[in-house]
C-alpha cells in the first residue's frame, strides 16, 4: 500500500517537533546546569525521550552542540549578518558587525560564560565552539579583503585578521563590559577600538532625534516673526 502524502507530512512534522524539543532541552541544560554535566542522557531526560532517539536525530554530542549553536546563530542577532556585506562603507560594515555581536553576546551571555569556563574540559564542546568561532573569523577575513590600499592599519597586515578576531570575541566584550554592564552597552567603545586598529576615522555621532512635539515647536518658532527688542531706557534718560 502506497503511503499517503499527508502521512509523510505528519511524520516529518512530528520528527521536527521532537528535534526542536531536544534542542530546547539541550539549551536549558547548558543555561541552568554545569556545562560538564551535559550529555546525551541528560538531554534525553530533559526532552522526555530515550537516549537512542537523541542519538538517531543527531549522531553524537558534538553534532548536537553544533546544531544547537547553529540554531542560536540563525534565530538571534546573526540573522542580520547578510546586511554587513551589503554596506558599501568599510567602517559602517564593521560597525554593524560589532552591533550584531554585542547583541548576540548579551542575549546569550549566561550560556557563553558557562561555555567559556568549561573550555578545555570537554573535547566535544571545544570542537563545536571552534567551528562556530571560525564563522566569525571568516566574516572578518572577508571584510578585511575589501579594505582599500589607502587604509593604514595600526598593526602589521599579517596580524590584522587575528587582532580583529580577538577583539571581537565574547571574552573581550564580556571583560570590557564587566559585571555592571552588558556586551551590548560597550558597542560604541568597541567600534572605536576596531576603527582605530583598521586606521579608519571614528564613527560619526548619531544625531539625537527630536520628538514630534519638539519638531512642531521648532517649526512654529521658525515661522514666528522676530520681535524687535526695544532698547532699555536708563534712569538718566527719563
Amino acid at each position: 500500500m502506497t503511503p499517503r502524502p499527508y502521512d509523510d507530512h505528519n511524520r516529518k512534522r512530528a520528527a521536527d517537533a521532537g528535534r526542536d524539543r531536544i534542542l530546547a532541552a539541550a539549551r536549558e541544560i547548558l543555561n541552568l546546569d554545569d556545562v560538564r554535566s551535559f550529555s546525551l542522557d541528560a538531554v534525553a531526560r530533559g526532552a522526555g525521550v530515550t537516549r537512542m532517539t537523541v542519538y538517531n536525530q543527531f549522531g553524537s554530542k558534538s553534532q548536537l552542540l553544533a546544531e544547537l549553536f547553529d540554531t542560536l546563530i540563525e534565530r538571534d542577532a546573526f540573522s542580520k549578518m547578510p546586511d554587513v556585506f551589503q554596506q558599501s562603507d568599510d567602517g559602517e560594515a564593521f560597525d554593524l558587525l560589532v552591533a550584531i555581536l554585542g547583541r548576540f553576546y548579551t542575549d546569550n551571555r549566561p550560556l557563553m560564560v558557562r561555555m567559556a569556563g568549561a573550555a578545555g574540559l570537554d573535547p566535544d564542546l571545544d570542537e563545536a565552539m571552534r567551528s562556530r568561532n571560525l564563522r566569525r573569523r571568516r566574516v572578518v577575513e572577508t571584510l578585511v579583503q575589501r579594505l582599500g590600499e589607502d587604509h593604514q592599519p595600526a598593526v602589521a597586515p599579517a596580524e590584522l585578521v587575528n587582532t580583529l578576531d580577538v577583539l571581537l570575541n565574547f571574552t573581550t566584550f564580556n571583560g570590557i563590559a564587566g559585571p555592571a554592564r552588558t556586551p551590548k552597552t560597550v558597542v560604541p567603545h568597541m567600534r572605536r577600538m576596531i576603527r582605530s586598529v583598521l586606521g579608519l576615522p571614528a564613527p560619526k555621532a548619531a544625531r539625537r532625534r527630536r520628538s514630534p512635539v519638539a519638531q512642531r515647536d521648532a517649526r512654529i518658532d521658525e515661522r514666528r516673526p522676530m520681535r524687535r527688542q526695544q532698547p532699555r531706557r536708563h534712569r538718566d534718560d527719563q
